[in-house]
This record gives structure tokens, C-alpha cells and sequence, in this order.
């Protein structure tokens, strides 16, 4: 869907496409202006994305060491690494109390957090395991959860035995995580049941507020967005399984990359509300399908650009410093988008390789982002 965006903006903008799919056998597309020519890969990786910028903005651990460091707020949180040892294990603390503003420790800084966030990457599991109650990580089954076990108990401890998030340190599209643990069996089992497809894992607080997505071009802010678990809304007749078939079927027409599935999670959240898939839900009661504001699981996205608080330009501008790439997205936890970041906001990730298809159909506002990067890249 990005490249699409893209290739009718280029059109609309006078910029030559060159669509290299039917020569290569991948979804690669050049565009050209003058005499500049930009490559991109999908959509997303054009050349201007630095390698150093890709692995290290995928490892989420590593990305909030970094912003930590200079100076930003993200959850406390604990890395875990399956098949390690303990010495390698890493803890994080909740805020950046390092001080200085040199560029280039934080570029060297960033280099190295780069290099060991490329080397757990290519130590990850497979990403499609036919068997997935059978991993074959060189661990036994029961020593591996018997040390996810000790480490979950540690990190519950360090986090005041309140709820916690439990995440892949490097997975996309909310896959395998959890909102919400509050016992160190229920932790272990979690990340033991996934082990097969991810090796690292993060465990942090849970922070309250709402789920913002700030997108930026060339460190100027373009668009913010709210994003919302998926629910449905009863109207008194219609059963619950027409709704989410419903919901799910205009999702796809939007996006079709995004789905609506009735998961284990699903059925745990209607079960919790009291409800079955045959039940009707009552007019106007929403009802919850997800815990995670994904939007490729069914979330909606909700422009919040024209309240957003102005100083969230300069905040989220001081952040794309960090990384030397032009299109980039940071997802936060915000307790009020229209409140100052400081002390409101709470960076759960960077992305240098952006979904940002949603802000074309976001309620309240839409924003045309392919032009505004066709436009920032050839300098229109």
C-alpha cells in the first residue's frame, strides 16, 4: 500500500516511477526527478535509511538506552535473551540522567548499540517454525523456563510487583505481546510459549495513558494520530460475529494488510465483558476485541494534528537528531496529547521505516504523507 501511495503521488507531482517488479521480481520503484534518483524498497527503505538507523531503531531495547541517554523518558524495563547466559542480561533504567549534548558521543554511542542490535537479529529464531509448541533453540524446554521464570520474578520485584508489558525486543505488528502480567508464572509461560519465534524479550512497566504516533519528515512534524484498541460498537440486534466480520471486512478495504481475527485474546477480553460471538451486543455498548492499539489487528486511528500541543514539534524534532534518516515515526504513551511532552509523554519506540498509511485514513483528518515525502525528498 505505501508504494501505491507513492507511485500516484509521483504522478500527481510530475515525478518520473520506474517500477522495477517485473525485472527484478520485488517490489522495488525508482523515482526521478532532474537529475536525482531515489530508490525504494516496499514503500518504506529508500537509500537515505543508514543501516545503523534500521537495526538499531529495531532493537527496542537498544533504542530506549540511547534515548534514555539523551535525555528522554521511556518505561523502566528488562532485557531477556533465551539461550544466554545471565551475565547476559540487560536491565534498563526509566529515565536518561546522562548529561551532554556532543553529537558525535551519541553517534558512537548509537554505532555500537547498532552493531549488537544487527548480531541479536541474525541470532533470531525463525520467523514461520511449522512446530511451534517444539523449539529447537539449544535449551530444554524446562531450563529455559525455569530461568525465564527467575528472571520474570527478579523483574516483577525491580518493578514493584505491579502489572507489567511483555514484549518481543524486535517484532512488529503488536505480534506476541502482552499488556497487563502481574505473576511471574504468567510472564515466563508467555515468552516460553514464543520462544521459537523470538529469542529476546523486553519486560517493563506499564505506563497509562493513551497510544500517539507522531509522524516526521526531514525533523519537521506532519501528522499525530491516536490509536485505539480494536472494538465494535452493538446496535441491539446484530450477534458480535456479524460485527467484527463487518468491522474486519472495512479494515481491509482501508488497508489490506491489516486484519481482524478472533484470537485468544479476543475470546479472554469477551469473556471478561461477558459475551459470546452469538450474543447481541446492547445499542451503543462498545465492545473490546484487543488489548494493544495495533492497527494491523484492527485499531483505529484517530488525527489528533491540529490539538496536539506545539511543543511536541521541538520534543519530537530533538528525537529524529538521534537518528540520521528522513521519514521517521515515534510511538509514545501519552496521558494528554494537548499537554506539553514533558512529563506527559513516555517513548515506547522509534521507527526509521514507518508505517504511515493510516494517517490517509485517519478520523478527523487525513494527511497526504507520500507527497510530503516525494516533495521533502526532490525538494519541491
Amino acid at each position: 500500500m505505501r508504494q501505491v501511495h507513492l507511485m500516484r503521488a509521483a504522478q500527481e507531482l510530475g515525478i518520473e516511477v520506474h517500477d522495477r517488479m517485473a525485472e527484478l521480481g520485488i517490489d522495488l520503484v525508482v523515482y526521478r526527478h532532474g537529475t536525482k534518483s531515489i530508490p525504494v524498497l516496499e514503500g518504506r527503505y529508500d537509500d537515505q535509511l543508514r543501516a545503523r538507523d534500521f537495526f538499531l531503531t529495531e532493537d527496542k531495547h537498544a533504542t530506549k538506552q540511547l534515548l534514555r541517554r539523551a535525555g528522554f523518558t521511556t518505561p523502566k524495563g528488562f532485557a531477556f535473551a533465551f539461550d544466554c547466559g545471565p551475565e547476559d542480561m540487560t536491565e534498563g533504567t526509566d529515565e536518561g540522567t546522562d548529561e551532554g549534548t556532543d553529537e558525535g558521543i551519541y553517534g558512537e554511542e548509537a554505532e555500537k548499540l547498532a552493531e549488537e542490535a544487527e548480531e541479536a537479529k541474525e541470532a533470531k529464531g525463525p520467523e514461520n517454525p511449522e512446530d511451534p509448541e517444539d523449539p529447537e533453540d539449544g535449551e530444554d524446554g524446562e531450563s529455559a523456563y525455569g530461568r525465564a521464570l527467575a528472571f520474570a520474578a527478579g523483574t516483577l520485584a525491580e518493578l514493584d510487583g505491579d502489572p507489567v508489558v511483555v514484549k518481543p525486543r524486535a517484532g512488529m505488528h503488536g505480534d506476541a505481546i502482552r499488556m497487563g502480567l502481574d505473576s511471574a508464572e504468567a510472564v515466563a509461560a508467555h515468552m516460553n510459549t514464543w520462544r521459537h519465534r523470538f529469542r529476546d524479550w523486553i519486560v517493563e512497566e506499564r505506563v497509562d495513558g493513551r497510544d500517539l504516533r507522531i509522524q516526521l519528515i526531514g525533523g519537521e512534524l506532519v501528522a499525530a494520530c491516536v490509536r485505539e484498541p480494536a472494538s465494535v460498537t452493538g446496535d441491539g440486534q446484530t450477534p458480535l460475529a456479524e460485527l467484527i466480520k463487518k468491522h474486519d471486512a472495512e479494515i481491509r478495504a482501508l488497508n489490506p494488510s491489516n486484519r481482524l481475527t478472533v484470537d485468544s485474546e479476543t475470546e479472554a477480553l469477551l469473556h471478561r465483558q461477558g459475551l459470546e460471538p452469538g450474543d447481541a451486543p446492547a445499542a451503543g455498548r462498545v465492545v473490546r476485541l484487543k488489548n494493544t492499539a495495533n492497527l494491523a489487528k484492527g485499531g483505529r486511528a484517530v488525527d489528533v494534528s491540529d490539538s496536539l500541543h506545539p511543543g511536541f514539534q521541538a520534543w519530537a524534532s530533538a528525537i529524529s537528531q538521534l537518528f540520521a534518516t528522513d521519514v521517521l515515526a515515534i510511538d509514545a504513551i501519552c496521558a494528554a496529547p494537548h499537554r506539553p511532552p514533558e512529563g506527559n509523554a513516555a517513548i515506547l519506540e522509534i521507527n526509521t521505516a514507518p508505517e504511515w498509511v493510516h494517517h490517509t485514513f485517519s478520523e478527523h483528518r487525513t494527511h497526504d504523507i507520500a507527497a510530503r515525502i516525494l516533495r521533502h525528498w526532490f525538494g519541491l
